[in-house]
């Protein structure tokens, strides 16, 4: 499905101009040939299928003419390809052909392919998987060849790392502050980039505790991916406010069809996901402070939290249902990060006392950035924008607070976007730098600590990890502990949390919905 719209494309281009890039023009970088290929003997492997599956979803949002080359004896893998193709959301166009056919490989502005070589004469960037590694190398050196541990996780990280690669060719990004990587591995499980082994298989069936996913965009869309590639079942919840824009074809992996625009986000990325026999998937437009206390909550057991949001307000009421692990997924421009919180890890910060709510002082600033007045930055910061905030307003910024205002945007989540506007990187009114493939990196983070956390409780703990910038590589990764705060509910109330999830946790293994192994 091919749009001339450039609200896609404005997004990447901010993040390329925040890179220091020189080539900013929309129509020279999209005019830019990618070739997506791979080896048989990695795309014989179910790794090798899913990165270049879920290259090609990520592909297809920054770049113009895309050619998938494929070699013989995948018969039905291409069938498959050319499905996705038929219907991805593309700024360009996707062409499918087999090996030998005629392509113009020197012609190509980066050529990602699924495998293990290197060709030196190329832009050549070679991506696979194994097990919980993910791996990269846009040269010298070749990549291991093994794959035969399946993981979707490190599979959906390795094409974020491969198309990363692709970006800083294609967008110009300069070597010196994003060189290309050489033979890089990164390790989900154990969080490095120095792994000591794959980590350990994971079940062919794995049952999910009640779970309730918190945001349905740019993140939410790489977890349900990957939820639509595991092997899983039970109840998941999918709670979000918003309805789908057009600025989030550039960013969400499966919203291919823009039927899904202007209608809810929540319920659609649910019916999308929803599996007769598998996971069952419900969708609620709400706030997470409404839904908290909603039907479909109180129907459930809620044992797991998965955020993916940018909204500080959010965080706080979804830490309040008080799973015994919430995993929160975060995005910049340019880097992922991963919080737990896990009621058997009880020296960490929860979301409530790791994400503060702006006050006081800064409420100058907010004003500033954000064109609202002091009265609508006193009230409670993570209710919904207004019409009366707007009519108060600065009056140079009511036409962008009547965008945030249609979007149901809070009045936390104006000042965040207000004041990542301030950082001077000179895109359109409206938009915000940013890129699909971080959002995946994220969801698989996300996902990986919620398997951990749920299938391995006794695995080493990182309770907050952030990789710095996928441009650089994982390298500029840290994890971290962040301690609760005494005066937080998650201290002070401890002893009451702790005998609500344990009566929970009862009533769960009774229904017999409870994970394994």
């Amino acid at each position: 499905m091919n749009s001339a719209s450039d609200v896609a494309s404005s997004r990447p281009l901010g993040v390329a101009e925040g890179l220091g890039s020189s080539l900013l023009d929309e129509a020279i970088i999209f005019s830019r040939p990618v070739i997506l290929t791979g080896e048989r003997q990695m795309l014989a492997t179910q790794n090798g299928r899913w990165c270049l599956l879920n290259s090609l979803r990520l592909l297809s949002r920054i770049v113009g003419p895309l050619t998938v080359v494929l070699p013989g004896g995948l018969e039905a893998f291409e069938t498959e390809v050319r499905q996705l193709a038929a219907r991805v959301w593309t700024k360009g166009t996707v062409t499918i052909v087999g090996e030998g056919a005629p392509v113009a490989l020197e012609s190509a502005a980066a050529i990602l392919n699924i495998g293990a070589r290197f060709d030196p004469r190329l832009p050549w960037t070679s991506i696979n998987s194994n097990g919980w590694v993910a791996r990269v190398s846009s040269g010298p050196t070749p990549l291991p060849p093994d794959g035969d541990q399946s993981n979707p996780m490190a599979a959906l990280m390795a094409a974020s790392f491969g198309v990363t690669e692709v970006f800083k060719r294609v967008y110009a990004v300069p070597r010196n502050k994003a060189p290309l990587l050489d033979a890089t591995q990164f390790s989900l499980f154990e969080l490095s980039t120095s792994p000591t082994g794959l980590g350990p298989p994971l079940s062919t069936a794995i049952s999910l505790p009640d779970t309730v996913m918190v945001g349905a965009g740019a993140i939410g869309n790489g977890i349900a991916l990957l939820l639509s590639q595991l092997a899983v079942r039970g109840r998941l919840l999918i709670i979000d406010k918003q309805d789908y824009g057009r600025e989030n074809l550039g960013t969400c992996t499966v919203l291919d069809d823009e039927s899904w625009l202007a209608t809810s986000k929540a319920e659609r990325l649910a019916a999308w996901l929803n599996r007769p026999g598998g996971l069952r998937c419900t969708g609620e437009q709400a706030l997470v402070a409404d839904a908290r206390s909603g039907e479909f909550v109180r129907a459930m057991s809620v044992e797991l939290v998965l955020n993916g949001l940018d909204d500080i307000g959010a965080r706080h009421d979804a830490q309040l249902l008080w799973p015994s692990v919430l995993v929160d997924g975060g995005i910049n421009a340019v880097g992922a990060a991963v919080m737990t919180h896990r009621l058997d890890r009880p020296h960490g910060a929860c979301m409530r006392c790791s994400f503060r709510l702006p006050v006081g002082d800064e409420r100058k600033l907010q004003a500033r950035a954000t064109g609202l007045s002091m009265t609508s930055l006193s009230s409670d910061l993570s209710r919904p924008l207004t019409e009366q905030d707007v009519s108060d307003a600065e009056e140079s910024k009511r036409t962008w607070l009547s965008e945030r205002l249609a979007q149901g945007k809070t009045v936390c989540a104006t000042i965040g976007e207000a004041q990542s506007r301030s950082l001077g990187l000179g895109i359109e009114e409206g938009f915000n730098p940013s890129v699909p493939f971080v959002a995946t990196a994220s969801a698989a983070l996300v996902v990986t600590q919620a398997l951990k956390s749920l299938l391995y409780p006794d695995a080493e703990f990182t309770q907050r990890f952030q990789m710095e910038s996928l441009v650089i590589g994982p390298e500029a990764s840290l994890g971290v502990l962040t301690r609760a705060d005494p005066s937080c509910e998650c201290v002070v109330h401890r002893s009451v949390i702790d005998k609500v999830a344990s009566a929970r946790r009862m009533r769960q293994a009774a229904s017999g919905s409870i994970a394994a192994a």
